[in-house]
């Protein structure tokens, strides 16, 4: 008997995660319910749908699987979440009762790390400012603009954090004639060398050391703060810093003042509110590329989300292990 599949996904976000390929794969694995989505997943939607689930597939926007949505799930026996981090999603009641729960955040790795490798290749070279200085009447001159281009032929590039990005970039990075560094707390130097990267055991050898930086670490609790004034100062000039991991990592005001030196440049694709304010100075300093938060997915992307979810409900009902299943104890650890 095939399973009771639960698409908890808003309208919004059915079409844009959900491929027609993957769509007719769920079709063929089990019993769609909410295939016409509601606008909203809201707690009532939940209560009134769940009843005979024995897989839920949540996204953006849907409500937490809190202990009367788990009560009112007796059949619940996974969760998969179709979107990045399943912060939003899970409570207590949901690890209490044993629901294996997956994430999808991996597949949105490909899109950001492939987004940061765009941005060491170019911004290295300067294109986004040699573009600007064309237009107004410029040739060659951006060449030296905030400590100088530079293109990453045996030099170093420096990743922070070994998660589904970092491993993503690094792999992507093992095409050119370049290493890669990691600073990781949890990574060993065996795990980095069979990775084609080397460990580095401080940020500050790190960012002194790196021709290009590129923050991928999650945001947790763990991670806030952790990029001071001190690090950016130690860049090299012309240096390369790339954020699409988040905000609180990074001690802002002290980050601003390094950047007004004009001594490298920075690329910053998350912040800590957005829209970022107009009078930002992310929006008006010229060593800063700021684009709004597109880095992992803006369109095709996204359908990696729902391969994931399909692949991860097959491997389910084949009694096998579930490829990126989150527990209780790994979350602690992800952003």
């Amino acid at each position: 008997m095939k399973p009771n599949i639960l698409l908890a996904v808003s309208r919004g976000f059915y079409s844009a995660i959900l491929s027609p390929i993957d769509l007719k794969r769920l079709h063929a694995m089990g019993n769609l319910s909410n295939t016409n989505p509601d606008d909203v997943i809201d707690k009532a939607f939940l209560l009134d749908h769940i009843g005979d689930a024995d897989i839920v597939v949540s996204s953006w926007g849907t409500a937490p699987f809190d202990a009367d949505v788990i009560a009112a799930a007796p059949r619940l026996k996974l969760l998969c979440h179709g979107a990045g981090s399943v912060r939003p999603v899970v409570t207590d009641a949901l690890w209490e009762r044993g629901v294996q729960v997956t994430s999808s955040a991996a597949a949105i790795a490909y899109g950001v790390a492939e987004f940061c490798l765009g941005l060491i290749l170019t911004c290295s070279k300067r294109v986004p400012w040699f573009g600007k200085g064309t237009e107004a009447g410029f040739w060659a001159e951006p060449k030296s603009a905030f400590g100088g281009a530079f293109e990453i032929y045996q030099q170093r590039i420096g990743i922070i954090g070994a998660g589904h990005i970092g491993r993503q970039l690094t792999r992507l990075l093992q095409q050119f004639t370049c290493e890669v560094a990691i600073y990781d707390p949890y990574l060993s130097a065996e795990a980095a060398a069979a990775m084609g990267a080397v460990k580095v055991d401080t940020l500050e050898e790190l960012f002194a050391t790196s021709r290009a930086v590129s923050l991928n670490a999650p945001t947790n609790e763990g991670t806030r703060g952790m990029l001071r004034g001190e690090h950016f100062a130690a860049l090299q000039p012309g240096s390369l810093f790339i954020n699409t991991a988040g905000s609180i990592q990074i001690v802002e005001n002290e980050f601003i003042a390094e950047l007004r030196k004009g001594r490298f440049i920075a690329c910053v694709d998350r912040c800590e509110h957005e829209p970022v304010e107009l009078d930002h100075p992310y929006r008006t300093l010229p060593n800063v590329l700021l684009t709004p938060h597109i880095a992992g997915v803006i369109a095709e992307n996204r359908f990696r989300i729902g391969t994931y979810v399909a692949d991860e409900i097959e491997a389910h009902l084949a009694g096998k292990p579930l490829i990126h299943e989150v527990t209780k104890e790994t979350l602690e650890k992800m952003a």
